[in-house]
């Protein structure tokens, strides 16, 4: 470090951006927003500039540049915004560039409502995005058909149509996203098919096409007789503005950074030092944005780098081992080096990664270059360009087809879960150690048969989990619906899982909780009724497990033959059977045990016919002396049916998932007094328009001293409890329940 003191800056550097992050210290670009004294977030007026738009089905989002919050007469500068306005709404011909008037609700961005959950905070501070606005109302007021982004947007259509033209199959979509960074092209079975490979990282603007591309261009001009300073300055200039063109992420600037200084470091005759350049990279990134700290894209970029220039010198032993030693012991250090980042933010790894990457990332220059060749030339000549793009589309359908060989494979992936912070702490000071160890000769001759000891203690620590004895109840945060996961002793039971508010509620909440946590197997799955704000997350968890986009198994599914929705039944039915699932059916009286616990299904009897609400199976937990009832939507003849049952056998449950969501019409009086529960989940969705917790059960609550913890108020609720003592906590706040 001494020799490097900018090594040793840049890592001071990081400690105290993220220990004072910990300590919730504001600081530059890591402060949160502030509205302008008299500005009111409810029914905000802004104008500002589109930078970049995205549509689905349902929105289109648009970014904002140069926002200001008009308040009477008055306008205020404010910071960068969001914008999610409904497709009717939004004005087709929105594009960046443009000068918009919006209203809506002014909101900061949230944090995730769950475990796992896509940090969209974190992402969207990184890139100096801070405010999100639910648009009720568009206006064009003016366009800049000149500027920077509606140049930049005009050519990436162009560029994106053309290479979808000229590129056969479904390669086009990948060439897309290498030479533009519009992955939302790739389309989500090629990402999984690439992501099983291990390779998901060609499909993205990365270091390595930057340097491919940026060193290719000044080889070129270099051929031209340019001189050196010529020729770097052109090839700096042009890759900076590549970089700022396909959305400037982290992994493109470093690379762009990284090549300027060595580009420099030629043209004055000093000597290029990699590890310092990086060092002077990642200060000048983190000065620019501190978000980058908890980016999965500045962190892996920064991490490859490192593994090659400090852990792949420690592999290597003679100088004269193959290349194919030489390629698995640099795919070696790769891994080593990202390992712990992958799984803090994926919580899957592939298995067969390394060994794919040996085939892959020989030929990626290949792939670059027939894509880069070939839209250039089909520009002029679609012929050529198609010719040209040949290589390249035969290479990325191999690597999609061993994605798709990969795919028959029961382990191919396996799920990781996400380490605690310690545990990579201790980690990289292993892998410190042992690289210092390698290093050392005289240390590494005498101790040579225990040199991989750190290592292996380090791979050690990150995969095993100490066994947990505890019950543990979350209840997910799935917006206007139900989620509950109950684990105990290495078993996993999800009890509905659904939302009427939040789209791909079972891709985006539900299993990425099931990953984070470390669940590779669901034991059971309850299903309480079949209304799809209880199912249809459940279907896509289902559907994932089918296609084997991860490698979660599901073992049963328990349904109820009874209520009026018997088409969604066996659609329910049919998608657990192809998801290799067994199918039962549970009615009161049916138990599962697993050491002290044991859950039990109260309702509906085997002959009970009916409204689906009123006939949700209401089940039972118990362990010890902590009990916890779980009642779906259940009202009506099913909760006077299940209060029979819980007064003759006078057993009351402490936690109580209050039914349908907080409808009026459900928990009477009599059955509190039955249950006698010490608190009470609400599972419900903000802003929800069935105005759920409704006010009269909230006083019923409140009469029976319930207290009430609302998953839209709080996000995830967790119960952990060893029989005896119970301990509730929140996904942003913590307390105490005894």
């Amino acid at each position: 470090m001494s020799k490097r003191p900018l090594c040793a800056f840049a890592l001071l550097f990081m400690a105290v951006i993220w220990c004072l992050s910990l300590a919730g210290v504001p600081f530059f670009g890591n402060a949160p927003p502030v509205l302008p004294e008299g500005c009111s977030p409810d029914g905000a007026v802004l104008e500002g500039r589109v930078y970049e738009t995205k549509n689905n089905s349902f929105y289109t989002i648009l970014y904002l540049r140069q926002v200001k919050i008009l308040s009477d007469s008055n306008q205020y500068s404010m910071e960068q915004v969001k914008v999610n306005i409904k497709n009717e709404l939004a004005k087709s011909t929105v594009m960046p560039g443009m000068k918009v008037r919006l209203t809506g609700d002014l909101q900061q961005i949230p944090l995730p409502s769950n475990p796992g959950q896509f940090n969209e905070r974190s992402y969207y501070y990184a890139r100096k995005v801070k405010w999100y606005l639910e648009g009720r109302s568009l206006e064009t007021v003016g366009a800049d058909a000149r500027s920077f982004d509606a140049l930049r947007c005009e050519a990436k259509a162009f560029l994106k149509e053309k290479i979808l033209q000229l590129a056969p199959g479904r390669t086009g979509g990948i060439f897309c996203a290498m030479m533009l960074g519009e992955k939302q092209e790739i389309g989500r079975e090629n990402q999984m098919l690439l992501r099983l490979d291990g390779v998901l990282h060609i499909a993205a603007i990365s270091g390595t096409h930057l340097s491919f591309l940026g060193w290719g261009l000044y080889r070129i001009l270099r051929k031209l007789r340019l001189p050196v300073p010529g020729a770097g300055g052109i090839s700096v200039f042009l890759m900076i503005q590549y970089g700022i063109f396909t959305g400037s992420s982290a992994s493109a600037m470093r690379a762009v950074i990284m090549f300027s200084l060595a580009v420099g470091a030629m043209a004055v005759g000093r000597t290029y030092d990699l590890l310092s350049a990086l060092s002077l990279s990642a200060v000048l990134l983190l000065l620019e944005s501190p978000g980058y700290l908890y980016d999965s894209g500045f962190l892996l970029s920064f991490g490859a780098i490192l593994g090659l220039a400090v852990i792949y010198p420690a592999f290597v032993e003679k100088k004269e081992e193959s290349r194919l030693v030489l390629g698995v012991k640099s795919g070696l250090a790769l891994q080593l080096a990202t390992i712990p980042i992958q799984m803090y933010f994926f919580y899957e790894l592939p298995v067969f990664g390394i060994l794919v990457n040996l085939l892959v990332l020989p030929t990626v220059g290949i792939v670059l270059a027939s894509g880069l060749f070939g839209c250039l030339s089909g520009l002029a000549v679609p012929l050529l360009g198609r010719m040209l793009m040949l290589p390249g589309a035969f290479l990325l359908e191999v690597y999609l087809k061993i994605g798709e060989w990969l795919q028959g494979i029961p382990f191919a992936s396996v799920i990781t879960g996400r380490p605690h912070m310690w545990k990579i702490i201790v980690y990289y000071i292993l892998l410190a150690v042992w690289v210092r160890y390698c290093r050392g000769k005289e240390w590494g001759k005498k101790y040579r048969k225990l040199r991989y000891l750190p290592v292996l203690l380090g791979c050690f620590l990150l995969f095993v989990k100490i066994p947990d004895e505890k019950l543990r109840i979350t209840f997910l945060d799935v917006g206007q619906g139900d989620c509950s996961v109950v684990r105990f002793e290495g078993k996993t039971y999800v009890i509905d899982g659904g939302s009427s508010s939040v789209s791909g509620v079972g891709n985006y909440r539900i299993l990425p909780f099931l990953k984070c946590m470390g669940i590779r197997k669901v034991d059971g799955i309850f299903l309480s009724h079949m209304d799809d704000d209880h199912i249809n997350g459940i279907a896509e968890l289902l559907e994932a497990v089918k296609n084997r986009e991860t490698s979660l198994r599901i073992d049963k599914i328990f349904l109820s033959e009874c209520g009026e929705k018997q088409e969604k039944l066996a659609e329910m039915k049919q998608a657990g059977e192809k998801a290799g699932c067994r199918i039962f059916y549970l009615y009161s009286g049916d138990r599962i045990r697993k050491g002290e616990m044991e859950l039990r299904c109260l309702y509906p009897y085997i002959d009970t016919k009916g409204e689906s609400n009123e006939n949700s199976q209401v089940l039972r937990l118990t362990c010890g002396k902590f009990g916890a009832l779980f009642t779906g939507d259940t009202e009506g003849s099913g909760e006077t049916a299940v209060t029979g049952i819980l007064e003759q056998e006078q057993t009351a449950c402490q936690f109580l998932k209050v039914a349908h969501h907080g409808s009026k019409n459900s928990t009477s009086i009599r059955f509190l007094e039955a249950v006698k529960p010490v608190a009470g989940i609400i599972s419900c969705g903000e802003g929800n328009r069935y105005g759920h917790p409704h006010r009269e059960l909230m006083e019923r609550l409140e009469e029976e001293k319930v207290e009430v913890f609302q998953t839209k108020d709080w996000g995830a609720v967790f119960v952990v409890t060893d029989g005896k003592r119970t301990e509730v906590s929140f996904q942003h706040k913590k307390s105490m329940v005894n």
